[in-house]
C-alpha cells in the first residue's frame, strides 16, 4: 500500500452511513462529494480495522464519477487495490500478506463481508473510464479470476467477480475509440490471460445461476464486443464456449435440445448443451409455481441475455460470423419472436421488449452476412401495431426495416392497420414515410412482392392481383374514372 496510507494515524469518521445524494448512481445532478478528509478517513478505517460497513461507504460513494474521483486522489483505490491483492494493514497497521495469501484465500476460504466490500468498491470505481486502466493493470484479475474458478464461493460473490472481469479485460468506449496501441494492447493482454484460465467456460456457466446470471451476462456482452473492445481470439473462445446456445437456453419457452447430456457444474448436476460439457441446463421459464426464479430476479435476468444477445447481432469484424451464427438459427428467432406476442410465455418489461425489437432489427440487416429473420405473418404485424399504440420506440426502427424490403412488407399482411395506429399514436415519422411509400392493395390492403397491378380504367386503383381486382370491381367501377369510357 501506498506511504500515505501507512504514515497516517488512525482516526474514527465523522459518520459511516453514505450521505443520501450518493446514492443515486450517474446522475446529471451528481453532488460534491464528501471533503477528501472525510473520504481518506472512511477508507483507512476500512482497510486498517477492516471494517465492512466503512468499505461499503467507500463502495457507494464510487458509484458517482465525482465521489469515485476523490476517492482515488486521497490515495483510496490504491490502498483497496492492495488489499484486494492479499495486504493486510490489520491491528499494527503494518503491510502483511500478498498476492500468494489472496489466491490462498481465494481457493480455499469464504469472503467475508469486508472483502466483499473492497471488491465492490473496485468495481464501481472501474465503471469510469479515467479509472479502469488503473483497476485493470493493477494485476488483481489474477485473484478475481480464482475467486470466479474457485467453486466453494457462492452466486453472488462469483457474480461480483464475473462484474469485475469485464471490466478488468475490456476498454470503456471513450479511450477505445482513440486506439491508444499501448491501452488496446494491455487490455488484450488481460483478455488473454482470462483464455488461458478457461474464464469464458465459466461465465457460460454462470447464466444459469441465480445470483450471478445479470453479471455474467453483462462481462459475456463486453467480451463480444465490437473491435478495440474485444478480438477474434476471445470471440473463438466464446463460440467454443457456447455462449449463445447457453444465452438461449435462459429464454422463455426454451427447451433442452434432445440428445444433450446431464454433466455436474459447480457442484450440481446440470444439463450440457450441444458442443460444451460446461453449459448448464436451464429450465424453461414459465408462469408456474415451479419456476425456480422470482419473478423479480427474471425481470433482471431477461433483460440482461437480451443484452447480451443484441451484443452478439452487433459483432462486426474477424470473429464476427461465428459467434452470432447460432442466434440466427429459426429455432432461436421464433423465441425473440415470441417475447413481442400478447400472451408471451412471461410477463415480458417493457425494457426487454425494447431490447428484443433491437436484437431483430440488428439480425435483420443485410450485411455483412444474409439477413435473419422470424418468421413474418399478419400476426406480426398485429403485435407490432400493438406495441407501436403501447409507444414502444425500437418497434419504428424494426418496421422501417422490414417495410424497406419488399418481400417482408408482404409478408405482413393488411397494412392499412400499421397506417391507422401511425395516425393515432403521431410517432415514428420515418416510419409512416416508409409505410405511405407502399403502394397497398386497394382491395385487401396487402401489397405485393412484385409491381402491383393498377387499375387500367383510373389508373389510380391498385391490387396485389388479379383476383382481388376482380373481387372489388363491382364497387370500384361506379367511382373509376375509365369506366364510362368503355
Amino acid at each position: 500500500m501506498g506511504t500515505t496510507g501507512m504514515s497516517c494515524k488512525r482516526r474514527q469518521p465523522t459518520s459511516t452511513n453514505p450521505p443520501k445524494s450518493l446514492q443515486s448512481r450517474g446522475s446529471d445532478t451528481e453532488p460534491k462529494p464528501p471533503p477528501l478528509e472525510a473520504i481518506r478517513d472512511n477508507w483507512l478505517l476500512a482497510v486498517q480495522e477492516e471494517n465492512a460497513q466503512a468499505a461499503g461507504w467507500c463502495a457507494r460513494l464510487c458509484e458517482g464519477f465525482r465521489g469515485a474521483e476523490a476517492f482515488a486522489a486521497c490515495d483510496g483505490l490504491e490502498a483497496f487495490l492492495h488489499v484486494a491483492m492479499g495486504q493486510s494493514m490489520k491491528d499494527d497497521g503494518a503491510q502483511k500478506g500478498g498476492l500468494m495469501v489472496a489466491l490462498a484465500q481465494a481457493l480455499m476460504t469464504d469472503m467475508p463481508s469486508f472483502k466483499v466490500a473492497i471488491f465492490e468498491t473496485l468495481a464501481a470505481a472501474a465503471r469510469w473510464p479515467s479509472l479502469r486502466g488503473q483497476v485493470a493493470g493493477s494485476g488483481v484479475l489474477g485473484v478475481v479470476t480464482a475467486t470466479l474458478l474457485a467453486p466453494r464461493h457462492p452466486p453472488p460473490i462469483k457474480g461480483l467477480m464475473a462484474k469485475l472481469v469485464g471490466l478488468c479485460s475490456t476498454d470503456a468506449p471513450e479511450p477505445a475509440l482513440l486506439g491508444d496501441p499501448r491501452r488496446v494492447e494491455e487490455f488484450a493482454k488481460m483478455r488473454g490471460q482470462l483464455l488461458s484460465s478457461g474464464t469464458p467456460k465459466a461465465l457460460v456457466a454462470l447464466l444459469g445461476s441465480d445470483g450471478a446470471c445479470v453479471a455474467a451476462a453483462g462481462t459475456l456482452a463486453l467480451l463480444a464486443g465490437p473491435d478495440g473492445q474485444s478480438d477474434e481470439t476471445t470471440r473463438k473462445a466464446l463460440v467454443e464456449a457456447g455462449m449463445v446456445e447457453a444465452l438461449m437456453a435462459q429464454m422463455p419457452g426454451w427447451v433442452k435440445p434432445s440428445g444433450s447430456a446431464d454433466v455436474e457444474v459447480d457442484g450440481r448436476d446440470d444439463a450440457s448443451m450441444p458442443g460444451d460439457a460446461n453449459l448448464p441446463q436451464t429450465k424453461p421459464k414459465t408462469v408456474d409455481g415451479d419456476q425456480s426464479a422470482s419473478e423479480d430476479d427474471e425481470d433482471i435476468a431477461l433483460p440482461a441475455v437480451l443484452t447480451a444477445l443484441t451484443a452478439v447481432a452487433r459483432c462486426e469484424g474477424s470473429g464476427a460470423a461465428e459467434l452470432w451464427e447460432p442466434l440466427c438459427k429459426a429455432e432461436n428467432l421464433h423465441l425473440l419472436r415470441d417475447l413481442l406476442k400478447d400472451d408471451a410465455p412471461v410477463a415480458v418489461s417493457k425494457q426487454a421488449i425494447e431490447q428484443v425489437l433491437t436484437c431483430l432489427s440488428t439480425l435483420g440487416r443485410p450485411a455483412p452476412g444474409p439477413a435473419a429473420v422470424p418468421a413474418i405473418d399478419d400476426s406480426l404485424a398485429a403485435d407490432l401495431r400493438r406495441l407501436l399504440v403501447l409507444g414502444s420506440e425500437a418497434v419504428g426502427v424494426y418496421l422501417k426495416a422490414l417495410l424497406s424490403n419488399r418481400k417482408y412488407a408482404a409478408q405482413l399482411g393488411d397494412l392499412r392497420p400499421l397506417r391507422q395506429s401511425l395516425r393515432v399514436t403521431k410517432l415514428h415519422s420515418e416510419v409512416v414515410t416508409a409505410l405511405e411509400s407502399i403502394q397497398a392493395c386497394d382491395q385487401c390492403g396487402k401489397t405485393s412482392e412484385i409491381a402491383v397491378l393498377s387499375c387500367g380504367g383510373c389508373k389510380k386503383a391498385v391490387y396485389c392481383s388479379r383476383e382481388c381486382q376482380k373481387a372489388a370491381w363491382k364497387s370500384h367501377k361506379t367511382s373509376c374514372a375509365g369506366a364510362s369510357k368503355r
